[in-house]
């Protein structure tokens, strides 16, 4: 089973984070923020969802640079990874969900495979967002401040692709 890892300043990334692992419910067991969690916690999942909110001008929350360091002592080759954003694309629509690509750029180096990472830009009204790659975001991406409406259907819809992607032997 695989486990998701989110970082929140306020708490409304624990709520979005929550609703991916019922929706994943058949993959992922566990949903923790990073500040609880330990290098071993992610060494020891083949299937990891990551993800967070954006603050400032692109950065991670503060859990999350905190933990980033303990990144680098993992080895994720063979570990499948899938990454979410959680932004505010009126209030900083300058830096709309930038920070996933900080995580994104991360086990990319460190070897992973990132699924799930196509997701479309339609529908998001942002000046700029360092979250994209070839065209689209490179995870769900999550405005509660401006179209909560919407989240559900977006989880939905991604989750699909997860499992799509996710390989036969994590689920």
């Amino acid at each position: 089973m695989g486990k998701l890892f989110y970082g929140t300043m306020t708490g409304n990334t624990a709520a979005v984070a929550d609703s991916i692992q019922a929706a994943l419910a058949d993959l992922v067991d566990e949903s923790k923020c990073i500040d609880r969690a330990k290098a071993d916690d992610l060494r020891a999942c083949d299937l990891l969802i990551l993800g967070g909110s954006t603050w400032g001008d692109g950065e991670l929350t503060d859990d999350w640079v905190d933990f980033l360091p303990q990144l680098d002592q993992i080895d994720f080759s063979g570990k499948t990874v899938a990454l979410f954003g959680v932004g505010d694309q009126v209030s900083y629509t300058y830096n709309f969900v930038s920070a996933m690509k900080i995580l994104y750029d991360k086990v990319i180096e460190r070897g992973a495979r990132v699924i799930a990472r196509n997701v479309s830009v339609e529908g998001f009204e942002f000046a700029h967002s360092e979250s994209i790659v070839d065209g689209a975001f490179i995870g769900l991406v999550i405005d509660e401040m401006n179209e909560p409406d919407l989240t559900q259907a977006r989880i939905e819809s991604w989750a699909q692709a997860v499992r799509q992607e996710a390989p036969v032997a994590i689920a």
